[in-house]
């Protein structure tokens, strides 16, 4: 029987497996949270766009399932740059455009839990996402996303730094984005994920299933004819809504919400390219580590 503080520190070791493979942030699924703000269920136009999602995440904090601060000696960092190939096609399904997309992320995790004797860091391709069914719908003052997409099981897991889960992960994705004026210049989204995960390959646990609630508040302003920007507020809140199963005794649900100021550019010509850049503090957090997030998200369209 481990102590207290050894439990937790390697759920924080579980929790670094985690962040790795999804590139940042959060300890319990394979979506990162954060990498979307304001726009967030704002689907692009038919063409190709190509997208470079780039993400650090750092805590030293861990926080129990009480809410309160744990001293295991956490020093996490992570960064991943997630590369997405996107194609929206003129195809009409129920009245609204349909695509594809996929994401290849690359990962680089630092972790070290004095606690519990742990310092590791490795890189690596982390698991990779495919999205076979996405549709995107678009009114004057209305942009709905829907999808459906699943993380495979691609990358090597079982280590404190690995960069995959080890696991197969199916997730859906449904939300809107509400414009309040006619030209579009004021706007609230959400975008929601809801993630279900297989047994692990690594042990006969099956991480609980969890939804990733992302958030954003915006205003737009253009500052030539060819150049807009965008500023606001974003934010997330990922929830796990069921216990882990297998061989653990682990009934604690993990939970974690942050918010931070976000700027937006978008250059219409010669070719569409868009810069978001984001600031996440973590807070409310439970059973995970409690840090902050910079996103670099970096946007070609074709």
């Amino acid at each position: 029987m481990i102590n207290a503080i050894k439990k937790m520190a390697l759920g924080v070791a579980a929790a670094a497996l985690v962040l790795a493979a999804s590139g940042a942030a959060m300890a319990f699924g394979h979506y990162t949270p954060g990498a979307l703000g304001l726009g967030a269920a704002t689907l692009p136009p038919p063409g190709f766009h190509y997208t470079i999602y780039n993400i650090f995440y750092n805590a030293d904090t861990m926080i129990d399932d009480n809410g309160n601060e744990s001293n295991v000696g956490l020093d996490l960092n992570v960064f991943a740059s997630a590369h997405q190939f996107t194609y929206m096609t003129d195809y009409k399904f129920l009245g609204a455009e349909f695509g594809f997309d996929m994401i290849v992320p690359l990962v680089s995790t630092n972790i070290e839990i004095r606690a519990a004797g742990v310092d590791d860091s490795q890189f690596g391709i982390g698991d990779l996402y495919f999205e076979p069914f996405v549709l995107a719908w678009r009114k004057p003052q209305w942009d709905v996303a829907f999808a459906l997409g699943f993380y495979a099981p691609t990358a090597d897991s079982g280590g404190s730094a690995s960069p995959g889960l080890g696991y197969w992960s199916f997730m859906e994705t449904l939300g809107a984005t509400y414009y309040f004026d006619q030209a579009r210049t004021w706007s609230v989204s959400l975008l929601t994920r809801w993630l279900q995960n297989t047994e692990s390959r690594d042990s006969d646990v099956t991480q609980g299933a969890n939804v990733v609630a992302e958030y954003g508040a915006g205003k737009t302003i253009p500052l030539s004819r060819d150049l807009l920007f965008q500023f606001g507020v974003s934010g997330y809140t990922n929830l796990q809504l069921t216990d882990n199963s297998g061989t653990t005794n682990d009934d604690v649900r993990a939970r974690s919400n942050a918010v931070g100021p976000e700027i937006h550019f978008t250059l219409l010509k010669p070719l569409v390219l868009q810069a978001y850049l984001r600031y996440l503090f973590e807070y409310g957090t439970e059973a995970t580590s409690e840090g902050q997030t910079l996103c670099l998200t970096l946007i070609g369209s074709f």
